[in-house]
């Protein structure tokens, strides 16, 4: 790539095993009305034909690079990402979902009235495996809106996973958060990895746009109703004890937090293997309205 390209947005798109998916994402972002884009490619040691795919771009398009590791997992993926990124923004894709053809022209539009730190997001759209303009049927659907705005920290915290969710890619961030702050996806995390990393740009108190369309469609599969809850138990109360951790000064972040973690032993306590997604929200919820009077 031509070190002198300098792009707007960098997309970063972590593949592994997803090629029967991949074009969809890949063409999401062709189609896109802003056209100032670069888009990162990482195979993650895919073992199905998720290079062949990408090289039948690659042939097309010079906005896309593509680059090979062994098997790192996700959120080692995403740094490798955003240590090769070049844009002044940062649009995070997984392989198996798309975004709408004007989400970066709309989220830049509100991001070019600031030049403090700042990030965009949407709305978002639950749809089947197979057909991306199905709504899932029965499946969970969080509003990703903030009701405490001024103090976006506390919605993080405790109604996330409950009352509220924002997946990945409806964010545009500013590239200063991960340039000039140094924040990463923790790759000892098992899951929740996310999470943690919003927290950690939430408390820099960016300025922060809502888009209420649907720019971001999450691809529901049928295998992914089908939960190691013990595993993402351990996942999420690793990522809450290194959060509540890192407030020990704060008095009133550090006794969030412990709520937190109490309200998730509570509800995941409930869980066995054939419970499906959707009622942790409904359980979560119960929780929160009775210790929280919410």
């Amino acid at each position: 790539m031509d070190f002198q390209f300098m792009p707007t947005i960098t997309v970063i798109i972590p593949a592994y095993n997803q090629s029967r998916f991949l074009s969809d994402s890949l063409n999401s972002i062709i189609a896109q009305t802003y056209t100032d884009w670069e888009c990162i490619i990482i195979n993650d040691g895919s073992t199905d034909n998720t290079q062949d795919v990408v090289k039948s771009y690659l042939n097309k398009i010079d906005k896309f690079l593509y680059i090979e590791q062994s098997n790192r997992g996700l959120a080692a993926t995403r740094n490798r990402g955003l240590d090769e990124a070049a844009g002044k923004y940062i649009q995070f894709l997984d392989a198996d979902d798309v975004i709408g053809r004007t989400k970066f022209e709309k989220q830049l539009a509100d991001l070019s009235k600031t030049n403090n730190l700042a990030l965009s997001y949407t709305d978002y759209f639950s749809s089947t495996e197979s057909d991306l303009t199905t709504p899932y049927p029965g499946g969970r659907y969080l509003p990703p809106t903030f009701v405490h705005n001024d103090n976006k920290l506390h919605d993080l915290i405790i109604r996330w996973e409950a009352q509220m969710s924002i997946p990945v890619h409806c964010f545009l961030f500013d590239a200063r958060f991960f340039k000039d702050y140094g924040i990463r996806f923790d790759e000892t995390l098992p899951n929740h990895e996310d999470w943690d990393c919003w927290m950690n740009i939430f408390r820099l108190n960016p300025k922060v746009y809502y888009i209420p369309e649907k720019l971001a469609t999450y691809r529901i599969h049928t295998d992914s109703m089908v939960y190691d809850w013990d595993k993402m138990e351990k996942g999420f109360m690793k990522a809450l004890e290194k959060q509540r951790n890192s407030f020990d000064a704060d008095p009133y972040y550090y006794d969030l937090l412990t709520q937190k973690i109490k309200l998730t032993k509570t509800v995941y306590k409930q869980l066995n293997p054939s419970t499906p997604y959707r009622l942790i929200t409904r359980l979560y919820s119960f929780v929160i309205r009775y210790l929280f009077h919410h």
